[in-house]
């Protein structure tokens, strides 16, 4: 494929709005469990020592599963139980540095998760925030991509910050349709 082109999908191959909350949920809800269990575990068998230790652990079992496990074939709990995958504007998955992108947005709180999401709502290729600052899709598992379009850049205004995102642009033919 070409530098200057990307793929879309259908918007029916697109995660919708609830099936990207239950995906992150699953997630969320899988690698707090975890890391409960490692602290719980830790603090009883070593109480008031290495907690730098243990913070460092909890962050890579948090990149690993939200970065490594997302980008491979098995992929997370979340996206295994939704029937999705994370793939790139090449409609390859998702690059590390993406990924890792991606997971900058969690510390930024629940209510940017909020935002974020429902910004996908409203967007042609139901992309959220992170996934226009990555240049990523979320989509079903099974789909193909529907054409490929030239990247263009589309300029944002959202809350007073401007932002130039690189979008694949669908082209439509007379009557209005990709």
């Amino acid at each position: 494929m070409s530098p200057t082109e990307g793929l879309y999908f259908r918007r029916e191959d697109y995660a919708p709005f609830w099936l990207r909350v239950l995906i992150d949920a699953i997630d969320f809800l899988v690698v707090g469990a975890v890391c409960l269990l490692i602290i719980v575990v830790w603090t009883t068998f070593s109480p008031g020592r290495g907690n730098n230790i243990l913070l460092a652990l909890c962050t890579v079992i948090i990149f690993c599963y939200f970065v490594l496990l997302k980008r491979s074939k098995i992929r997370t709990i979340g996206y295994r139980i939704g029937g999705c995958k994370i793939v790139g504007l090449d409609g390859q998955p998702a690059s590390l540095f993406a990924l890792t992108l991606r997971l900058l947005f969690a510390p930024l709180g629940p209510g940017n998760w909020i935002f974020d999401l429902i910004w996908l709502s409203g967007d042609a290729h139901r992309q959220a925030l992170r996934d226009k600052f990555t240049q990523t899709y979320v989509v079903k598992l099974q789909a193909e991509p529907a054409g490929r379009g030239k990247l263009v850049y589309h300029y944002y205004e959202i809350c007073g910050y401007n932002f130039l995102f690189r979008e694949v642009e669908i082209e439509k033919t007379m009557d209005g349709h990709p």
